[in-house]
């Protein structure tokens, strides 16, 4: 017959009660939950379609390996989604949202705005760099300069009032002087402006390096479009940067702030170039992922962790490139905090002139 003492049977009690504490503990947060990601926009979009791409391939790279549930809540500029998550939303860690041009729209203050993005904590976002055509052979335009000085009317085709993709166009007409552009939007995305423009109902507009190299270059090389410009990215220092993109496709295309400095042979400055230099933070930081204010430090932290991993994942970046074209650039979430804070500096004056811009 066994016999133990009661020093023993406690002994082991104890071990057994640390083990248990020590393993529940050790057990990741995110461990058989669901994490619901709001995307501001239409199902079906630009910024849907790279929503769920990033959400089928982020969840293996968080500890714990969550669930992630897309849900679209789309209305007023992308402003339901993230006025949502900012003030109805726990800040549990297990509500995030997904939007485009946060940034820009509280800048020039849309109507309905009841989020401060800058008390939001970003987990990661991507920039989308764009440039800017002309259709040469309706306007005898070859290069930005000869903007200033067209054979035919400037005819811009955008997507629809106060977007950044028309209010870029409309503030880089303005930062470089060029008179009387016509003004054709509503056509939505850029499948529509680019059948417009083979129409020749509009002979300039801008698009991303994808849709470009796809669909622009072909024109390029025809002789009937030509390139303009860039609009490059804004660093987190708030300096413009290129993007090599478009030396890698063969095209050597000036920022806009070379362009401005070619034809007027100074540095641009001023109100008009401040706005400008928030709309280049604005494609430096298209998409954004966020949680709402006061999540606890230490899930931002995780998810911005698994963030960065999965930008290096080869699956992830497989599934990216079939889908977009083109590598992404993804931008960590301490820049992109830094970014939306350099954007949303800019003076008064300058968000003045976006708001312009951006009225019907």
């Amino acid at each position: 017959m066994n016999s133990h003492s009661p020093t023993v049977f406690l002994f082991s009690a104890l071990f057994s009660l640390t083990t248990a504490q020590t393993n529940f503990a050790a057990e990741p947060f995110y461990q058989g939950k669901t994490l619901r990601v709001v995307v501001s926009s239409a199902a079906g979009g630009g910024s849907d379609i790279v929503a769920r791409l990033m959400m089928r391939n982020l969840p293996r790279h968080i500890a714990g390996s969550p669930t992630i549930i897309v849900e679209n809540m789309p209305g007023a500029g992308e402003i339901v989604g993230a006025n949502y998550v900012y003030g109805k939303a726990k800040p549990d860690g297990l509500t995030a949202l997904f939007a485009t041009g946060t940034p820009i729209n509280q800048l020039i203050e849309l109507p309905g705005i009841e989020f401060d993005v800058t008390k939001m904590q970003i987990v990661g976002g991507s920039s989308e760099s764009v440039a800017a055509f002309v259709r040469s052979d309706k306007t005898g335009v070859k290069s930005a300069r000869d903007l200033l000085n067209p054979k035919g009317a400037i005819v811009i085709g955008g997507s629809g009032y106060g977007s950044i993709k028309d209010v870029s166009m409309l503030a880089a007409m303005n930062l470089l002087g060029v008179k009387g552009p016509t003004y054709v939007t509503g056509y939505g995305s850029a499948g529509p402006i680019r059948l417009a423009f083979e129409r020749g109902e509009v002979n300039f507009t801008q698009e991303t390096a994808v849709g470009i190299a796809r669909s622009v270059l072909p024109w390029v090389k025809d002789g009937w479009t030509a390139m303009l410009y860039q609009v490059g990215f804004l660093d987190s220092k708030g300096n413009i940067t290129k993007d090599p993109v478009w030396k890698e496709l063969g095209i050597d295309i000036p920022s806009i702030a070379e362009v401005y400095r070619t034809i007027y042979g100074r540095d641009a400055a001023g109100p008009a170039w401040e706005a400008q230099k928030a709309l280049t933070g604005g494609y430096s930081l298209t998409r954004m992922m966020a949680l709402a204010p006061k999540t606890p430090p230490a899930l931002v932290a995780e998810l911005r962790k698994a963030f960065l991993a999965m930008g290096k994942d080869q699956t992830f970046l497989s599934e990216w490139n079939k889908s977009q074209g083109s590598p992404p650039r993804l931008v960590p979430g301490e820049e992109a905090g830094a970014i939306t804070a350099s954007i949303l500096k800019a003076p008064r004056e300058a968000a003045n002139i976006l708001k312009k811009l951006s009225a019907p």
